[in-house]
């Protein structure tokens, strides 16, 4: 019996020479391929060949190949239709930024915050003039007070309140932001 340690040795050795065997060949392939072709093998034709094949290629692929649009269709039946946005413009408008606070009609009379009061806003943009009362939606907004100089707003937004406020004469504002119960 041959001891373990001289068949293992030549099993490595073997193994080591057919990887210099697949080096060698990975490396003279590439090198054989690119090699010119003699003048009299007809290069010319294969040439020639290779070009009017790539020609029927590309016009049998452009007789394939059509674009068409999908057009889809919607019978509503009495239903709204699903590819129109829900947040239409009307209910987004107007924005805090685009109001601005022109006169406010104060009543002290009432449970506190003006209840009765009215405050006038004109919008930036359209100059559209609302009229807004304690309670009232204003686009996104809900008039939460009213004061002697100011508007307070309640926007409830993804779960969290947020109170703004708008003051005669002032561009700034101030926002106090609150969780919502």
């Amino acid at each position: 019996m041959r001891p373990l340690v001289t068949v293992r040795t030549r099993e490595c050795r073997a193994l080591r020479r057919l990887r210099q065997i697949c080096a060698m060949l990975a490396l003279a392939l590439p090198l054989a391929a690119q090699a010119p072709v003699p003048a009299g093998v007809g290069a010319g034709t294969a040439r020639a060949t290779a070009q009017s094949s790539a020609k029927r290629d590309s016009i049998t692929r452009q007789a394939q190949l059509s674009y068409q649009r999908e057009v889809f269709a919607y019978a509503a039946g009495g239903r709204r239709d699903p590819f129109v946005s829900l947040a239409s413009t009307d209910v987004l408008r107007p924005t805090i930024a685009d109001l601005q606070l022109v006169g406010i009609a104060y009543s002290p009379r009432g449970n506190g915050g003006g209840v009765q009061s009215v405050a006038i806003f004109r919008d930036r943009q359209t100059k559209e003039q609302y009229r807004t009362r304690v309670g009232q939606q204003l686009g996104r907004m809900r008039v939460a007070s009213i004061e002697p100089r100011r508007v307070v707003f309640s926007m409830d937004e993804f779960g969290v309140s947020r109170r703004e406020s708008i003051a005669m004469g002032d561009s700034s504002r101030t926002i106090t932001p609150t969780r919502a119960p």
